[in-house]
């Protein structure tokens, strides 16, 4: 009996005595604006911009819904840009064109804020390919093959690569979008150089980050990107994975190329 109430007390121990109150103390920042600007080929330009929100009131966003926003086009004529709804502005001029260095310029509050962009000229899509995931490996494409538990080879999913044209003259820079049966595929930002293109093709694939499986129908957009906005989104998509076995130390993207937003792009898209 003694046994029984000493080995009750360690339970009752050991569900009692591991708790600990850890303090965190965490800085709260002062707001800081958020801009998205698009100027993409054909389309009116448009500007979002909202507040960073606290750690602690995440959905609490204010609306910057009082900003002067301006962009000009080249040595164009500068657009004041019209407030359509709260935080979002749109030129009622400016259109997207290729070649062009476009200025954006934000007063808010007594404080201006600035940025620029050029417009590439459009990506041009050779083709979609795909490669399995068990090619990688020494099983075949059989469909017999079964790894256990009713899971066969044709349940495995596809590796997709984009083969664009890319000239060798010019060092140019790409993001890459993926919408799965209609939706868009999130979570990742994928972009690329052209460090590894061979002649005049380069062949990207997201890799893991982006796999597809038999009857998915698979759009793919490609955007010609500027410098300054693929060095943003690289760099924030490695934050954004960033883990403790894989990745560098967590750290916050380089914020002079988050309102840089020029992009043109054009789509293709494949049945696998």
């Amino acid at each position: 009996m003694k046994n029984i109430l000493l080995f009750l007390i360690f339970v009752i121990g050991l569900f009692t005595g591991c708790e600990h109150v850890v303090d965190i103390d965490l800085n709260v920042a002062s707001p800081a604006l958020v801009v998205e600007g698009r100027v993409i080929k054909d389309s009116l330009a448009f500007v979002k911009i909202h507040e960073t929100s606290s750690y602690f009131q995440p959905d609490t966003q204010r609306c910057i819904c009082n900003a002067q926003v301006l962009i000009r086009e080249g040595d164009n004529t500068t657009d004041t840009l019209e407030q359509i709804a709260p935080g979002r502005y749109r030129s009622n001029s400016i259109r997207g064109t290729e070649g062009m260095t476009y200025y954006l310029t934000i007063v808010y509050e007594d404080e201006s804020f600035e940025a620029q962009s050029y417009l590439p000229s459009k990506p041009l899509i050779y083709s979609l390919s795909q490669r399995s995931f068990a090619s990688f490996g020494e099983f075949g494409d059989s469909a017999d093959f079964d790894f256990g538990g009713g899971t066969s080879l044709d349940s495995l999913p596809w590796f997709l690569f984009t083969n664009i044209h890319d000239d060798p003259e010019t060092e140019d820079y790409y993001m890459f979008e993926y919408y799965v049966n209609g939706e868009q595929k999130t979570g990742r930002y994928n972009v690329s150089n052209d460090e590894n293109a061979q002649n005049d093709t380069l062949r990207y694939s997201p890799g893991p980050t982006a796999l597809f499986y038999t009857g998915d129908t698979v759009t793919v957009r490609t955007y010609a990107i500027d410098e300054g906005l693929y060095t943003y989104f690289d760099m924030l998509s490695d934050a954004l994975s960033s883990n403790s076995f894989f990745s560098s130390t967590p750290y916050n993207p380089v914020l002079k190329y988050q309102q840089r937003c020029a992009r043109i792009f054009c789509r293709h898209e494949l049945r696998l």
